[in-house]
């Protein structure tokens, strides 16, 4: 693939590659401080959110690769070009991603930028956070079937509150307790089929609570030496393109009491209605439960889907203007992607 490059690549490091490392979980579940944590490893590189699996490798796959060179050089950058990839820090080159690339397809695209961006960064393991390529865990390990997994898990009540006030996301607890019950499932189902040595949970609060502890026990799963500026993750200049209030908490040491806080702002009713939902997920990973018997009934369960979810995630769609600019890049990307699968 260096015909694509139009400058001189960094020269990789000669140690043998490592496993392909991915960082899961729930959006809003502190995907993005361990992410930081595990980027202060002198060994690992993890860039921002790239989103490949969940929004461009589905149209991909749906219209097909480029079967000619020129196509998927026009590929590669659509990709480097793509909203998220264009929020690295520094932005990935096509000359590096070139270079790094092993392989002609999607996967070999994905890989290359990582990889590429990885040695830019004079580091020899990368790895890749984007929550939603939980969802997605399938298709990424067709592509990295030796990868490995750090499952990051959060109490659901306080992930609700957090995605509630994204700019994303479902915007009422019985969508939200359904949202964290589906990423938990395709966790676990990953877990079961990439084994221990493959696929690790770590509790947020744990995290919290003891983050050399924990630290150490991610850095024994990836066979990697732990490193004391691990800890350091909010030192010096922090460039971590999430919201305000996100990035905020990102650029001071651990927040040790940021957890819980459903207690004091779910209101009784948005606690049983969670619970609920997500009573048995919640009590798997030892969270418990404070509303015995908890119980939604099929009418109320209607007016949350139906009459009061709705309007609340209207409003929030109006004020995305984020989302806006992705859905039209969606398209300009599904036009280019039929385009460069159709025979010449």
């Amino acid at each position: 693939m260096r015909e694509l490059s139009r400058e001189p690549p960094i020269s990789r490091p000669s140690a043998a590659p490592s496993r392909p490392l991915f960082v899961f979980g729930c959006p809003r579940s502190g995907t993005s401080v361990l992410t930081l944590m595990l980027g202060r490893h002198p060994a690992i590189a993890i860039p921002y959110e790239s989103h490949a699996y969940n929004r461009i490798y589905p149209i991909v796959r749906k219209h097909g690769e480029p079967r000619d060179p020129a196509g998927r050089a026009r590929l590669i950058a659509a990709v480097l070009g793509s909203d998220y990839v264009r929020q690295w820090a520094p932005p990935p080159t096509l000359a590096d991603t070139a270079a790094a690339m092993r392989r002609d397809d999607f996967h070999g695209i994905v890989e290359g930028m990582l990889a590429g961006w990885t040695a830019r960064q004079a580091k020899r393991r990368w790895g890749e956070k984007t929550p939603q390529h939980t969802l997605c865990w399938r298709e990424i390990r067709s592509g990295f079937p030796d990868m490995q997994v750090v499952h990051l898990v959060r109490d659901g009540r306080d992930v609700a509150l957090s995605y509630r006030a994204a700019h994303f996301g479902p915007k009422h607890v019985y969508a939200l307790a359904h949202r964290w019950v589906e990423y938990l499932e395709a966790a676990e189902a990953a877990g079961r089929e990439l084994g221990a040595e493959s696929f690790l949970t770590v509790r947020y609060e744990d995290l919290l609570r003891d983050p050399e502890a924990e630290l150490r026990r991610v850095c024994t799963f990836l066979g990697e030496d732990y490193r004391a500026e691990m800890l350091a993750h909010h030192e010096g200049d922090i460039r971590y393109p999430t919201d305000e209030r996100n990035e905020a908490n990102l650029r001071r040491p651990l927040l040790s009491d940021n957890a819980g806080k459903w207690r004091a702002v779910m209101t009784p009713r948005e606690v049983r209605i969670f619970e609920a939902v997500a009573g048995a997920a919640l009590e798997r990973y030892g969270y418990p439960l404070t509303v015995p018997g908890a119980r939604v009934p099929a009418w109320e369960a209607w007016s949350c889907r139906m009459l009061e979810h709705p309007p609340r995630r209207l409003a929030a769609m109006l004020r995305n203007r984020q989302g806006r600019r992705l859905a039209w890049e969606r398209l300009r990307l599904e036009l280019l992607v039929r385009r460069l699968a159709s025979p010449a």
